[in-house]
């Protein structure tokens, strides 16, 4: 977290700001997960309207590196003081704009609600964090997958660093192999069986 020399007045503005915020209520339905959160236009929503007359405003900045978005909420007072919070990085579950733009929603979502103190989900004591955690390939999916490249770029008369290169580039995919979840994995294998000759 970053912040301007000064804070005082934007950290009563911030005090203004927790008397006005009304919790928005969990009306939207995950039904993966049988749960309720808030989505992020209704975030927004209460954040906009607490936010009035405290001389407080934000901006929310997305970027992307390899299979990743992150997004750094700041928040700024009209006396020029400012604070900028570490940005939140999470995994894009799939290597397009769907994956991505996804990915944006819930980070946008998550980083507003944290930085404003939003009650956006329900509290399920960290079970769905555990649940849902992306799962790790295993040693011996790691030896099988680095086979497939090797067979794979031999076709083309490539070696395993130029195939291992080639294969990120065009899936988007630029984890190490022994860092590759088994979604990661399973796209470099769809990858490479459309693809082999």
């Amino acid at each position: 977290m970053k912040t301007s020399e000064q804070t005082s007045e934007i950290f009563k503005a911030l005090a203004l700001f927790r008397k006005a915020l009304k919790q928005p209520m969990k009306d939207a339905s995950n039904p993966f997960f049988n749960s309720k959160y808030v989505p992020l236009e209704n975030i927004v929503e209460v954040v906009d309207e607490a936010i009035k007359d405290t001389g407080l405003s934000y901006s929310q900045e997305a970027t992307s590196a390899g299979n990743s978005i992150s997004v750094a909420t700041h928040v700024f007072h009209e006396s020029g003081q400012f604070i900028s919070f570490d940005p939140l990085t999470l995994p894009a579950t799939k290597a397009d704009a769907q994956g991505f733009g996804s990915a944006v929603t819930y980070a946008k979502r998550y980083s507003l609600a944290a930085v404003f103190g939003v009650t956006s989900d329900e509290d399920d004591d960290g079970n769905k964090a555990v649940e849902t955690a992306p799962k790790k390939i295993s040693k011996k999916d790691q030896t099988i997958l680095t086979g497939l490249i090797t067979k794979f770029g031999s076709a083309f008369d490539m070696d395993f660093a130029t195939t291992w290169k080639t294969i990120q580039k065009r899936t988007g995919i630029y984890d190490d192999i022994d860092h590759l979840t088994e979604e990661q994995s399973a796209t470099i294998k769809m990858f490479i069986n459309e693809n082999k000759k």
